[in-house]
Order: C-alpha cells, then sequence, then structure tokens
C-alpha cells in the first residue's frame, strides 16, 4: 500500500513553485485572489496534518478538555474484573521458584473427602473450602461455610463455578474465581442459630461417570458432642434440582430393628457415602458403622438409587465394592518449576513483546508515512487545480485582449 501511494504521489508531482504565473498575480487581480485563497487553504491543510501527528492532548481546546475531564456518574463508570494485575517489572530479580500443580483424582481413596473447620474460620466468619473438578474439566463446585459467632454454630452452602473452556485443565482451575459463580447455590443447610454450639457442613463426594450428578454427604453435630449424623444428598445438573435421600438411613434402622432387636435411638451410628456404584451410575454405594466406645460395629455396604426410592444391602462382610472415582482436585507438587523451564519462558516472553514492540512502532510509522503522502498529494492536487484556474484565466484574457482597447480586462 506504501509503494502504490508513493507511485501515486511520484506521477501526480508538480513543483508548482516553478510555475510561471507570478506575472498574471501582478497583472490580474482574479489570479491574485485565486493564489492567496490557494496559500490560505495550503496552511490549513498544514496545520490539519500536524494535529494528525500529535495525540489528541497535543492539539485539544479548553472545552474540549474540560468535556473529556469532567467527573462521571457512576451509572456511567462500568466496573472490570482484571484477570491479572500488572505487576512491576524487577530488573534485579532473574528467577522467582514457582509452583507446580497437578489435577489428581478427588474422590481416592474412596469415601475420603472430608471437610475441616480450621480455627480462623472463628476470625474469618467465612471460609471456602477445596472445590472439586468435574470429570469433563467443565465445572467446580465448592462449599462456602459461614460461622456465626453469636451461637457459635455454622452453616454451608454449595456453589457452583463453570470453568473456561479456552484455557488448559490446569488453568481452568488456576483461574477459576468465586466472582464467577453462579449466584444461587446447589445445595443449601439450615441457616437456624438458635441452637447454641451446633454445626453442619457440606462435603462433595464425586460426580457420576457422565458429570450430570454429585453426591454430597451434609454432617451435623456440635461443638463439643461430635458429628450427630450425616445425610446424603445427589444434585442432578441436567433438571437443576437438589434430593435428600433420608430413604437410606430409615432402611439401615428398619434392618437392624427387624433383624437383631436393635434400637438405634439408643445408639450411636453413621453413614459414609463413597460415591456412585461404578456399575449404576444411578446409585450411589455406601457403609454404615455403629459406635461401641471400642471398635466400630460394620453395619453392611449399603446402596440407594439416585431417586431414593429403593435401598438396598450389597453385603454384611465387606466394604469392596466397584466405586467410580470421576471428579479431580488440583494439587500442589513437591518441587518447583525448573530454573531453565522458567528463564526459557522468561525468554519467549520478551522476544513476544519485542515484537509486538516492533510491529506496534512499524504501524504508527506507516500510518504516518500515509498521511504524509495524503498530504503532500492534497497540496499537489490543490496546486494543479490553481494553476488550471490560472491557465484558464491566461487565455480568457489572451482572447478578449484585442478586443480591449487598453489591454487590461479589469474583470
Amino acid at each position: 500500500m506504501f509503494e502504490a501511494l508513493a507511485g501515486m504521489f511520484m506521477a501526480m508531482k508538480v513543483n508548482f513553485c516553478q510555475m510561471k504565473y507570478h506575472m498574471f498575480k501582478r497583472q490580474d487581480r482574479v489570479v491574485a485572489e485565486t493564489i492567496y485563497l490557494n496559500e490560505v487553504d495550503k496552511v490549513d491543510e498544514k496545520e490539519k496534518y500536524e494535529k494528525s501527528r500529535l495525540p489528541e492532548s497535543g492539539y485539544m481546546t479548553v472545552a474540549e478538555y474540560e468535556e473529556k475531564s469532567r467527573g462521571k456518574s457512576k451509572k456511567e463508570i462500568s466496573a472490570k474484573i482484571l484477570d491479572k494485575a500488572e505487576m512491576p517489572e524487577d530488573k534485579n530479580m532473574v528467577y522467582i521458584p514457582q509452583k507446580k500443580f497437578k489435577l489428581v483424582k478427588y474422590n481416592d481413596p474412596v469415601g475420603s473427602p472430608e471437610l475441616t473447620l480450621p480455627r480462623k474460620l472463628n476470625f474469618d466468619r467465612q471460609i471456602n473450602a477445596q472445590g472439586i473438578i468435574s470429570g469433563d474439566y467443565t465445572k467446580l463446585v465448592y462449599p462456602a461455610v459461614y460461622y456465626y459467632a453469636q451461637s457459635d454454630c455454622t452453616s454451608c452452602d454449595l456453589f457452583l463455578i463453570n470453568l473456561d473452556s479456552s484455557l488448559s485443565n490446569i488453568e481452568k482451575v488456576k483461574k477459576a474465581n468465586i466472582v464467577n459463580k453462579e449466584p444461587d447455590p446447589l445445595i443449601s443447610t439450615s441457616k437456624d442459630i438458635d441452637t447454641k454450639f451446633i454445626f453442619r457442613t457440606l462435603t462433595p463426594i464425586d460426580f457420576s461417570s457422565d458429570n450430570t450428578k454429585l453426591v454430597v454427604k451434609e454432617k451435623v453435630g456440635h461443638r463439643h458432642d461430635g458429628i450427630w449424623k450425616t445425610d446424603l444428598w445427589v444434585y442432578d445438573f441436567e433438571k437443576k434440582e437438589a434430593r435428600k435421600l433420608p430413604q437410606i438411613r430409615e432402611a439401615i434402622v428398619n434392618y437392624w430393628a427387624l433383624s437383631g432387636g436393635v434400637d438405634f435411638d439408643e445408639k450411636r451410628w453413621d453413614i459414609y457415602p463413597m460415591g456412585f456404584d461404578a456399575n449404576d451410575e444411578n446409585r450411589v454405594i455406601l457403609c454404615a458403622y455403629a459406635y461401641t466406645g471400642d471398635i466400630p460395629k460394620f453395619l453392611g455396604t449399603w446402596s440407594i438409587d439416585i431417586y431414593g426410592e429403593n435401598s438396598r444391602l450389597e453385603s454384611l462382610t465387606g466394604s469392596s465394592f466397584p466405586v467410580s472415582t470421576v471428579g479431580y482436585r488440583l494439587e500442589q507438587e513437591a518441587d518447583v518449576i525448573p530454573v531453565s523451564e522458567v528463564e526459557f519462558e522468561a525468554r519467549q516472553a520478551k522476544e513476544l513483546e519485542k515484537a509486538k514492540e516492533k510491529e506496534a512502532k512499524d504501524a504508527e510509522n506507516f500510518e504516518k508515512q500515509v498521511k504524509r503522502l495524503e498530504y503532500q498529494r492534497k497540496i499537489q492536487q490543490m496546486d494543479m487545480e490553481t494553476m488550471i484556474k490560472i491557465r484558464e484565466r491566461q487565455q480568457y484574457i489572451k482572447d478578449n485582449y484585442k478586443k480591449s482597447s487598453d489591454g487590461l480586462t479589469g474583470n
């Protein structure tokens, strides 16, 4: 494009300064006026050209500046969430150890996920526990635990964050932010704070193999008395509904009441969800134990369908049933990224930055050249048009000279 404009300019180039029109300027007022107007227009074009080479602040008027610098209302300001804060570059810093992360199975060993309440919860009033990533890396679910100081108790919500599909799997998780969570929780515990020292927590166990369902356990207990019971939940992402499954606890109580005459109202016992059945994604496997003050009594391996319609005793002798492990969690590796790799990435980033700067500079220079050629072409065009008018005036004077008595038209 630059070469084409240059060629066009050279083809049209006319040295207007060498044109022999000064005699006509002295002899004819029309010629003098034409030349004067052309010079004025050229001054205007020169001012426009010089303004175009300056930043906006270099030529704006006081009124324009005041208009642009006026205060803005909150409605006019759109808030932005910055992906990454710009950190000042430290010229003396060569290498900063960077942590390495990897994705590992969340529910491994099966039934192991637990949510602990650290002491800092009492001061921060809220903590966000570790989340579980779906097997297809599209969703992250995490529990948010709240502390109420007036009654020294807790409640919990389970939130969903949809992950950015344009990033790598690890980067998806690292860049997940609670700002982007869905506004409504998937599951919520009771927010009743009338009874002191009660804690209620929600812990994700695992996703189903098709990533459309999530099994969750809700623990209810007393700060000084331990866990009272664990309830089972299943969340369906397709139907967007959560189902509590108390039927499994009822089935266990009824079975042992009929077969062993055990009254669980006088005993402490609980269930331990393992995850989804590897052979049937519509069933959840769990184990039950009774506490005797010594070795816990095994109450069997049980399963229940996700609708709570069918509870089944799988075994009274063992808990080794195939359970699917689908979800992932982010784990920090023991070592850090090697110095050579960090330095290589830094060099690449520097070269890329230099290339971008050069590209921007070349584009800026090209734009300046185009503006300069357009300005010169405009000046040459104005000179040529003026010269044509002078030639026409010259011819007019020549044609009418013989008819004039004094040789000057005065027109």
